[in-house]
């Protein structure tokens, strides 16, 4: 489970403080932090490839919001976090501003942590475009570790794709490594060493350091204490005093000490289910246009299952009536197939067995699929010609949707959908196009 930011800074300053209580030297240890670059906007890049290599700010849910990210290119022509869409378009006038999607954000994230996992048990996620990782026994197995951090990024390209990147910063406890991350951005690797800490904290003001904000760095100075080197300098009572338990940490941050463990990241617990589902802007009507909806579900989940090396068995789906046409909540059921199965195709004819008829009785305004009865790696041999074939289409389709992004080649049933959804990264799920506010499509 991915931490939030201020989650996993309280959890970090906590065991750091409980620490110093009982200060010991502190252990040689080799601690990465690995930070993504621009993430959400890079994470839309990779999904959609008109946006690649084009100014890109990351909006709320509704048009008139904020930019909560930007990209690389955006950042370049001073689109910042925290400006106005309409301030931005100023800044830069052929700006992409695209609406969020925290579902892709999550599930990427994910996956990375799978990846970062399979080098150490000892990953502490702290927001959900960073992580810390103990490496002290795999970097002096490897021999080097500025080499063990570019074997990780070529290990993430391939598992992410080539156009989400990270940074990471190399220390020998967490503070560091957390300063340094950002020094050589993007797609950098920074490398503090022992030796070289007395010089990094010269070089640094107090509020370089991740947990000293504006408020604390304040505070300090009405205790005469201006930069890191006094902070290390000033009597531990004095900030004890000022600060209670976290006077214990700031002392240590002021030496380049912090004792404070990386906490495992255990593997998330196995799946019982995938399933997605779409709240509709507006009611369907008619059969046909619900079917492509269904089907773009259908496709979405079943690249999940594949993408995780799941099969299901037993499909539910729920069907939301609008109500300001039936009194009814919807209708819905389950079906269990005679084999497991990842494939999207045979998921859809579950799915689309349980609506109630030809007609639909009802508006709809909600869709929800939902494929349970999972195991991993149960691909069943069939001598049956049709389901050959359709898994053979199914991959097909999933090598030419990764290599050349989402909506290369889709369903025709799905080009019934008026609602595509929002676009998903190559391997995550449904191919879904979304509105951008480009300087055309403005007044």
């Amino acid at each position: 489970m991915v931490t939030g930011f201020r989650t996993g800074l309280g959890q970090t300053m906590q065991a750091t403080a409980a620490a110093a209580f009982s200060l010991e030297a502190a252990p040689e240890r080799t601690i990465f932090l690995l930070d993504y670059d621009s993430f959400f906007a890079r994470c839309m890049q990779q999904a959609y490839p008109p946006l690649r290599g084009k100014p890109v700010g990351i909006r709320g849910p509704a048009k008139g919001t904020a930019i909560i990210a930007a990209s690389t290119e955006a950042k370049a022509r001073g689109v910042k976090v925290g400006m106005h869409v309409n301030e931005a378009l100023r800044c830069c006038p052929d700006l992409q501003a695209v609406r969020s999607d925290m579902d892709m954000y999550g599930e990427i994230s994910t996956k990375s942590l799978r990846v970062l996992t399979r080098y150490t048990d000892k990953v502490e996620p702290f927001s959900i475009d960073e992580a810390f990782m103990d490496m002290t026994e795999l970097a002096v197995e490897y021999g080097d570790a500025h080499m063990l951090a570019q074997a990780i990024k070529r290990e993430l390209r391939a598992a992410l794709g080539p156009g989400i990147t990270c940074s990471i910063g190399i220390g020998p406890n967490k503070m560091l490594a957390k300063l340094v991350s950002s020094w050589h951005k993007p797609d950098g690797i920074t490398h503090v060493t022992p030796a070289e800490v007395p010089a990094v904290l010269q070089s640094i003001a107090l509020i370089d350091i991740c947990g000293i904000g504006p408020r604390v760095e304040r505070r300090l100075q009405k205790l005469g204490i201006y930069t890191v080197e006094q902070l290390g300098r000033i009597p531990r009572e004095v900030l004890v005093r000022e600060f209670g338990v976290l006077g214990h940490v700031y002392w240590l941050w002021g030496q380049g000490i912090d004792l404070a463990p990386v906490s495992p990241y255990h593997a998330q617990a196995a799946e019982k289910s995938m399933g997605h589902g779409v709240t509709l802007p507006e009611p369907v009507f008619t059969r046909r246009v619900l079917d492509g909806i269904l089907l773009r579900l259908c496709e979405r989940t079943g690249r999940r299952l594949r993408n995780g090396g799941f099969q299901g068995k037993t499909v539910h789906l729920w069907v939301g009536y609008d109500h300001d046409y039936s009194g009814e909540r919807g209708t819905g059921g389950r079906r269990s197939l005679p084999h497991y199965t990842d494939t999207s195709q045979e998921i859809f004819q579950a799915a689309s067995a349980l609506l109630p008829g030809p007609t639909l009785p009802c508006p709809v305004r909600q869709v929800h699929l939902c494929v349970s009865g999972l195991r991993r790696d149960a691909v069943q041999l069939s001598l049956l010609e049709d389901r050959v074939r359709q898994r053979k289409l199914q991959a097909a389709m999933d090598a030419v949707n990764d290599r050349f992004g989402e909506l290369t080649i889709v369903r025709g049933t799905t080009m019934f959908d008026p609602f595509p959804a929002r676009t998903g990264p190559p391997g995550h799920g449904l191919c879904k196009r979304f509105p951008i506010d480009t300087p055309e499509a403005r007044p």
